[in-house]
């Protein structure tokens, strides 16, 4: 059964989470099957398979990833993470990426208008799998943070983490494969540092099995 582009999450309907580029209408989005998902959040209360999770794999050699996940507990607290690649063809994704404009974008459609950023510049956390960029955000009553960071076009054999080792000497800038993600808290919670690098931590990017 094909995943709806409409769920509903805490009693208000999420949209379909938009591409990075084009009219999402003219794109097809086909189902990713638990075997081929590529990203891992194994954060608390999170489900341990994404309850949505959709690939569009475009003619001129990209392909995107999109994923969303809803904890039952603490219910109400959810996730949602993209997936830009362009690994096939080699070719490279540089520069920064505003991330509170990143949640803008993915969150639209939810109780808030749109994020309010609560930190002045992003965060740089180290985890055991690599740096990651961050940036904390209110959603309304909910505290919220939004991770990002490029990743080399391949990984090291066995590795299951961000990135095995950074082609330069900052991997925070440019690669051929890129991810985003949001973490939101259940409305009313607070979100603490600690758990902010936790969740930074859990985001984990799998090699692409064709």
């Amino acid at each position: 059964m094909r995943l709806l582009h409409s769920i509903f999450l805490a009693g208000v309907t999420l949209a379909a989470l938009p591409a990075w580029a084009g009219d999402e209408t003219d794109v097809r989005w086909e189902p990713l099957r638990a075997p081929e998902q590529r990203v891992r959040w194994e954060a608390e209360g999170l489900t341990a398979a994404p309850q949505l999770a959709e690939s569009f794999s475009s003619p001129l050699g990209y392909r995107l990833e999109r994923y969303l996940w809803k904890a039952q507990k603490p219910a109400g607290s959810f996730a949602l993470a993209v997936l830009r690649d362009l690994s096939e063809e080699d070719h490279y994704l540089s520069g920064p990426v505003d991330l509170i404009r990143f949640a803008t974008t993915v969150l639209n459609g939810l109780e808030a208008p749109k994020p309010q950023a609560t930190q002045t510049a992003d965060e740089k956390l180290a985890t055991p799998n690599g740096p990651v960029l961050s940036r904390r955000f209110d959603l309304g009553t909910r505290q919220c943070v939004s991770l990002g960071f490029y990743a080399q076009p391949q990984t090291a054999e066995g590795a299951s983490g961000l990135q095995a080792k950074a082609a330069k000497d900052e991997p925070l800038t440019e690669g051929s494969q890129r991810l985003d993600g949001v973490y939101c808290a259940t409305a009313g919670r607070p979100l603490t540092p600690e758990q902010v690098l936790a969740y930074a931590a859990g985001v984990k990017l799998m090699q692409r099995k064709d």
